[in-house]
């Protein structure tokens, strides 16, 4: 029999709990369960209630894990736990392993080991690339599909986007500054999809131990109750059909991690992000405004300086999507560091993003 997932009322009590470790496990355990949904999984009530003596310290991680392994293979005429509830228990026991642990390492090895973590003994190709092209036939899409990563260019799509990233400077900067840039990186490395399944979760797992690496508290109820928001919203993030009208959206992934590391309220439902219905995308800032001055004692915003040299870049390669630093470089006549920096700052605001790896690969602009 499927059990749905348990009400927030199953854990309320554990968020403001006083006892050292008591709400992070509850959070950690919340997120996990939550996370099942976005592949429409939920998890047994045997799982919540192992999560319940695990938070209340009755039990440790792995004596949880042993449970559930049991669970599940030791079955008699009494005993028939149903097959179905098994991938979902086990990865949400994992999930909840992984947030509580302090292991972290912002590399594409990470990111693929995290995978096997998650899947190992679910999975038959836990932490290995998928071989195969892939389509997903979307309802926020009506049936269309994102394009995914290329098979043969998985990897390099990784090593790609994570040097990318680490070019990012997220120094000094509130949070309402790096979060166009952090939802950015995270739908990145979500189209690339490396994975045959557990993508969404993956992709979920690694944002809260990125985040929390940065020093942002990112587990909450966010994931256990808009998991499946939070997929939508990669999917719009990544998904064009300009003949039809349809360009990447940004605004509903913004307002997710707005929410999770804000505590603002934007509206996060599904529905409002079904393409062709007349109600527009969130906006806000684009983060673009570098310093203040005071003039006739009003304050004026002064956007960031080479404005012209970056419309220059990103018309240059909105034409010749294939060109090379070598080639920008002779075509503008600036230095390959200055083109650099223009192009961080055109990916940092979704205008601008690399597709495959240097050689072979080309550059795909938005508006």
């Amino acid at each position: 029999m499927t059990y749905e997932d348990p009400s927030l009322s199953e854990f309320r009590g554990y968020f403001k709990a006083k006892e050292p470790g008591r709400r992070e496990r509850a959070e950690a355990w919340a997120t996990a369960i939550g996370l099942q949904k976005v592949d429409g999984l939920s998890v047994s009530r045997y799982l919540v209630e192992t999560a319940k003596e695990h938070i209340e310290g009755r039990i440790t991680q792995a004596q949880a894990r042993r449970r559930i392994h049991d669970y599940y293979e030791a079955k008699d005429e009494q005993h028939q736990p149903d097959p179905e509830l098994l991938e979902p228990d086990k990865v949400a026991e994992r999930i909840a392993a992984v947030i509580n642990d302090g292991g972290f390492a912002f590399t594409p090895e990470y990111f693929i080991s995290l995978h096997a973590k998650l899947f190992r003994g679910v999975f038959s190709s836990a932490g290995k690339m998928r071989t195969r092209n892939i389509r997903k036939h979307e309802w926020v899409l009506k049936e269309d599909s994102v394009t995914y990563g290329d098979k043969t260019t998985l990897k390099a799509s990784l090593i790609r986007d994570f040097a990318d990233e680490r070019e990012y400077d997220y120094g000094g900067k509130p949070p309402a500054k790096i979060i166009p840039h952090f939802a950015r990186f995270i739908a990145q490395i979500w189209q690339v999809h490396p994975f045959g399944e557990g993508n969404t979760r993956t992709t979920a797992v690694f944002a809260i131990k990125y985040l929390r690496s940065l020093g942002y508290h990112a587990t909450n109820n966010m994931f256990k109750e808009n998991s499946w928001y939070f997929r939508n919203a990669l999917v719009r993030a990544n998904y064009a059909d300009y003949p039809r009208g349809v360009k990447r959206e940004w605004g509903y992934l913004e307002a997710f991690f707005r929410n999770l590391l804000l505590g603002e309220k934007n509206e996060l439902k599904s529905r409002y992000l079904l393409i062709g219905i007349d109600r527009p995308p969130p906006r806000f800032g684009d983060g673009d405004v570098s310093r203040v001055i005071r003039k006739s004692g009003k304050k004026k915003a002064v956007r960031k300086s080479g404005k012209k040299t970056v419309e220059r870049v990103w018309e240059l390669l909105r034409d010749q999507p294939q060109l090379t630093f070598a080639g920008m470089v002779a075509a503008l006549g600036i230095t390959r560091s200055t083109i650099q920096k223009h192009i961080a700052n055109l990916k940092a605001t979704g205008r601008l993003r690399r597709i495959g790896p240097d050689k072979g690969g080309h550059w795909e602009v938005n508006q």
